[in-house]
């Protein structure tokens, strides 16, 4: 046993893998206090969200697109328009738990721990010392921000973006300084941060453009064009599950998350920008914008040793230490972010930025850490106690619910739409993924009995079974043509089949009501049972299989490389 330790210690890989593992569960302790209510802020819609995909999928829905329950049993989706991952990874937690509030614990330890190891992975590569690996990857889990989604927002998707960063600009770091490398981090990354949080993959691209711009040089050659080029393929390939019925629906009706200003607000961008202070100091418990004093003395440190760093690391450090202090006048009230395109209005709140600052000047701050550590060897121990009292302070900061434990029993069973509803309710978050049709018209939602309407024309409807996305009916005495308004809220995917007496079976088309609801209409030559299920539209199917595609694209790269590497 005392052999295993020691070999351990010597291992400095390992050693650094245990310091990033041990600190990640450090700062989650709080967390899993009893006392620790995640419901709040983003929290009641990601606990209700996990409920809603698990219940689907249980019900029969593979991949949990409609969650049945929800709406009062009309269904609602959040993982058509959502960035799927979030919903479905932290219910692989559900096997060692029966609690969905444990799951999304469990999830937001994983988040942090995998955020420390890959920025730890990156940070090596690039300055191949295992003390800047290890306090960078400190500085990135313990940066104010990155608790602040974690305690005070509950903010799952931003949480999980933590950890596609450091690995999308490894792969940057391949493409250009590493030629035998094939850059599979910007593919693995772009991915991950897609079905995490597209908006924050829609700035990391920026990002990563100017990064190539900055290397436009290398940028000429037909082997960097090429790998570019593939992995852009491999990305869309992957992520086409998500994309493709996202831009679907996007072109076949309007759904309230679509429509201009409903995503985001110019008094909102406005009202969320940073002053100078906030940077530096938290004047309260509710959110923590600042930088954080650590990251500021180790970029000061990297400051003052500037004449001595070697050109190969100066080169990286000054890029990211721009690309921080770019993010960082981004949050600004100096800044018109409210001249914007849309696209990146998205971003919804300004302060969103200092994920990015806190990803590049925790680069920056690290490095002049280290550089310090092997420079003044007998003060070592100087910079873990610092960095040690930091984190103490750090999670001080955060703020932490002392009220009554969430209940999450409530939830199992959808709280119901009603007048009492507010802006937002649990599950449904402020109702922006129901068609446009039916926000309107949310008493209607209210009123609503769970039957089949008769919008116009007559008929006798009998037989009626509903279970989750199946409902069963049959249809006598049709009168002149029909409008049968379906129990459930418009999504593209609903099939419906009319089987008649004699045994023929016809696709009925499925339309959007006035209502927002799916509509039949049927001619009075048809009569007969009709069976409603929600099965998928073509263009999901092919998307599915895009994906897998995309994947085995993926393993055979990586298979082809390990080959070439025994060769």
């Amino acid at each position: 046993m005392k052999r295993v330790v020691r070999d351990i210690l010597k291992n400095k890989k390992v050693l650094s893998y245990i310091i990033i593992i041990a600190i990640s569960i450090f700062l989650c302790i709080p967390l899993f206090s009893k006392y620790m209510d995640i419901s709040r802020d983003d929290g009641i819609q990601h606990i209700c969200r996990l409920i809603g995909t698990y219940n689907s999928i249980k019900q029969g829905d593979t991949f949990g697109i409609i969650m049945p329950d929800f709406c009062n049993g009309f269904g609602y989706s959040w993982n058509l328009f959502y960035s799927p991952l979030t919903a479905y990874i932290p219910l692989l937690f559900y096997i060692v738990t029966a609690s969905f509030v444990i799951c999304l614990k469990l999830f937001m330890l994983f988040t942090v721990m995998l955020s420390g190891i890959c920025m730890f992975q990156f940070t090596y590569k690039m300055f191949h010392s295992y003390k800047a690996g290890v306090i960078v990857a400190i500085l990135y889990m313990s940066a104010p921000y990155h608790l602040t989604d974690l305690y005070n927002r509950i903010a799952i998707a931003e949480l999980a973006s933590f950890i596609f960063l450091p690995i999308v600009f490894s792969g940057m770091y391949d493409l250009f300084h590493r030629k035998n490398k094939k850059p599979f981090g910007i593919i693995i990354g772009a991915i991950g941060l897609i079905l995490t949080h597209n908006v924050m993959a829609v700035y990391t691209a920026i990002f990563c453009f100017i990064y190539l711009l900055i290397h436009y040089k290398k940028l000429a050659t037909k082997e960097i064009i090429r790998k570019i080029l593939v992995c852009v393929i491999i990305i869309l390939l992957c992520t086409s599950f998500y994309w493709i019925p996202l831009l679907e629906h996007m072109l076949a009706t309007n759904y309230e998350v679509f429509l201009p200003q409903r995503m985001y607000k110019d008094n909102t961008l406005i009202s969320s920008k940073l002053g100078i202070l906030d940077l530096f100091i938290t004047l309260h418990f509710e959110m923590n914008f600042h930088i954080g004093f650590a990251i500021l003395l180790g970029m000061l440190a990297t400051f003052c040793y500037r004449k001595k760093i070697a050109t190969r690391h100066k080169g990286l450090l000054t890029i990211f230490a721009i690309f921080g202090f770019v993010s960082i006048v981004m949050t600004l009230k100096i800044f018109p972010f409210e001249y914007f395109p849309n696209s990146l209005k998205m971003i919804q709140f300004t302060w969103r930025m200092m994920e990015f600052a806190s990803f590049f000047l925790s680069i920056v701050a690290g490095f002049g850490f280290a550089y310090f550590m092997n420079h003044n060897s007998k003060k070592e121990i100087y910079i873990v106690i610092f960095l040690m009292i930091y984190m103490c302070i750090s999670l001080i900061f955060m703020k932490e619910s002392v009220e009554i434990p969430f209940n999450e029993e409530r939830y199992l069973t959808p709280i119901p739409v009603n007048s009492t509803t507010g802006r937002v309710h649990a599950g449904c978050a402020s109702f922006e993924y129901l068609p446009q049709k039916a926000f309107k018209n949310r008493k209607y939602i209210e009123q609503r009995p769970n039957e089949i309407i008769v919008l116009e024309g007559n008929t006798k409807i009998s037989g009626v079974s509903k279970n989750s996305t199946n409902l069963k009916f049959t249809l006598e005495e049709v009168q002149g043509n029909v409008k049968l308004e379906l129990p459930y809220i418009f999504y593209l995917g609903y099939s419906a089949k009319l089987e008649n007496e004699d045994g023929i079976i016809e696709e009925l088309n499925v339309e959007e009501s006035q209502n927002g609801f799916c509509m039949l209409t049927i001619s009075d030559t048809k009569t007969g049972t009709i069976a409603v299920s929600y099965e998928g539209t073509t263009w999901m199917k092919i998307s599915y299989i895009l994906t897998l595609a995309g994947i085995s694209i993926i393993i055979w790269l990586k298979l082809y490389n390990m080959i070439n590497k025994r060769k």
